[in-house]
């Protein structure tokens, strides 16, 4: 994340030094937003991350459901910011990328049993973040999924799976400091210095 913090910090100073945009309102009004909201989402989850999750089971919670909003928005941000200064959409993700397994995670664990992005024969599955889930090294929840053997006890369907969030969370701003990256690259290269 201070990585991610420290580019911003360099296409900022860039901007401010060039009054880059100011020619197109709409690209201003998206890179000022996209920046605000990179700035905060980035500052509020390395404060996070120092402190890790409260031992407070309903504080802990809702901490969780912040910081993975706080990454979509982050995501959200830099894909915005990239498109402000670059004028083209961020390259498509590989499904296996840390960026998309973030979302994935945040989907999953909402516990929604939509089908929507999935093949009609992948099995149902439902989620539920228990209220000692972990810390960032460890985020467990339970989860129930129907593999159509009616015979089967419904507590042999259920599984706990763990996710190192630190961990995911890490990956995850690697590749967004190669995007930050190709954002601060693109305004050098259209004559900011």
């Amino acid at each position: 994340m201070l990585k991610i913090a420290n580019l911003r910090v360099e296409i900022y100073d860039l901007f401010q030094q060039n009054k880059f945009f100011f020619d197109n309102e709409e690209r201003y009004a998206a890179y000022y937003t996209s920046m605000y909201l990179l700035q905060d989402t980035t500052e509020s989850l390395m404060n996070h991350r120092n402190n890790d999750f409260s031992s407070e089971p309903l504080t802990a919670y809702i901490e969780f459901w912040g910081v993975m909003q706080a990454l979509i928005i982050q995501q959200d941000s830099i894909a915005e910011l990239y498109k402000a200064v670059t004028a083209t959409e961020m390259k498509k993700r590989n499904p296996a990328s840390s960026w998309l397994s973030l979302r994935e995670l945040r989907n999953i664990c909402a516990g929604h049993p939509a089908k929507k992005d999935r093949p009609n024969k992948t099995p149902v599955s439902r989620t539920f973040m228990s209220r000692q889930f972990g810390k960032y090294s460890a985020i467990t929840y339970e989860q129930w999924q129907d593999d159509n053997i009616k015979s089967r006890p419904i507590m042999e369907k259920i599984s706990h799976p763990s996710v190192n969030l630190g961990e995911l969370i890490d990956r995850y701003a690697d590749e967004a400091v190669i995007e930050l990256t190709e954002v601060l690259e693109s305004m050098k290269n259209n004559g900011l210095k």
